[in-house]
C-alpha cells in the first residue's frame, strides 16, 4: 500500500514530426519553335471545331456545306469575297491568316499581305460605300480639314479655335448614323395605327349611334322573382316594426 506523500512520476517521450521537402532541380523544358507552332495548330484546330459546333447548335435545318470548312484559296485571289461569307467562314479565314502573321513577315506572300490590308481597311461590312481605299486619297470620313492657309506660317500668325468636329456629320457616315429614319416594319404598324384612328373618326362623325351594334338584355327571371321576394320581406318587416313600436294610448287616441 503505497503512502499519501508518495509520488508517481511517469514520462511519456513526445514524438518528434520530421518534415522533408523535396527539392526538384527539373525545370520544364522550353519548347523548340516547331513545337510551337505544332501546339498552335493544334490549338487553332480544337477552336475551329468549337466554331463549327457552335454553329450547327444555332442552324439545325442549315446544310452540311454551310459548316463545313471551305477553300480559301480563291478568297486570297480575290479579297471581295471575303464580305459575303458567313461569320462561320469568315473566322475559318480569319484563323488561317493570323496563323500565317504570327510566323515571319519576310515569308508572307502578296496575295496574304493584300488580303490582311482589305480586311482592315476594306470597303466591305460598316465601310462598305468605301470605294477608294486602293487610292492614296484621304478616307472618306476623315472628319476634319487643314486648318492652316499658309504654306509658311509665322510665329505672329493668330491661331483660331476650331469649331468641333462630330464623326457623324461627315458625308459618307450620315446615312450610317440617321436616326430619324424608320425601318419598314415600324413605318407598316404606324400607318395602320393611323388608319384605324381615321375609321374611328369617321364612322363617330357620320354614322353616330345608327351603326353601334344592338344591346342584347337577357332577363333572369328567378333573380326578378328573388329580388321581388326580399322587398316585400323587408316591406312586412318595417310594417311590423312599426306596430310594435305602438303605445296603448294610440287606439284611445284614436
Amino acid at each position: 500500500m503505497l503512502r499519501p506523500s508518495t509520488r508517481i512520476i511517469v514520462k511519456v517521450a513526445t514524438p518528434r514530426l520530421h518534415l522533408v521537402r523535396w527539392n526538384s532541380s527539373k525545370q520544364s523544358k522550353a519548347l523548340s519553335p516547331e513545337e510551337e507552332q505544332k501546339r498552335r495548330e493544334e490549338a487553332a484546330k480544337v477552336a475551329m471545331q468549337s466554331i463549327k459546333d457552335l454553329g450547327t447548335m444555332f442552324s439545325n435545318a442549315s446544310s452540311d456545306k454551310e459548316t463545313e470548312p471551305i477553300d480559301t484559296q480563291p478568297i486570297y485571289d480575290d479579297p471581295s469575297k471575303f464580305g459575303p461569307l458567313s461569320l462561320l467562314h469568315q473566322g475559318q479565314v480569319l484563323q488561317e491568316l493570323q496563323a500565317k502573321y504570327d510566323k515571319t513577315w519576310k515569308k508572307l506572300k502578296p496575295i496574304e499581305k493584300r488580303l490582311g490590308y482589305y480586311i482592315a481597311y476594306g470597303n466591305w461590312g460598316v465601310r462598305e460605300p468605301f470605294d477608294n481605299w486602293k487610292s492614296q486619297d484621304k478616307p472618306y470620313d476623315l472628319p476634319f480639314t487643314n486648318p492652316v492657309s499658309r504654306v509658311s506660317p509665322k510665329a505672329t500668325d493668330k491661331v483660331h479655335k476650331l469649331p468641333p468636329v462630330y464623326l457623324a456629320e461627315t458625308p459618307i457616315r450620315k446615312p450610317q448614323f440617321d436616326v430619324k429614319k424608320m425601318d419598314p416594319v415600324t413605318k407598316t404598324f404606324i400607318y395602320l395605327t393611323l388608319l384605324v384612328a381615321l375609321l374611328a373618326s369617321y364612322r363617330d362623325k357620320n354614322i353616330g349611334e345608327e351603326g353601334k351594334p344592338v344591346e342584347l338584355i337577357i332577363r333572369d327571371l328567378h333573380e326578378e322573382e328573388r329580388q321581388k321576394r326580399i322587398q316585400e320581406e323587408q316591406a312586412q318587416r318595417e310594417l311590423a316594426a312599426q306596430i310594435s313600436n305602438r303605445k296603448w294610448y294610440f287606439l284611445w287616441l284614436r
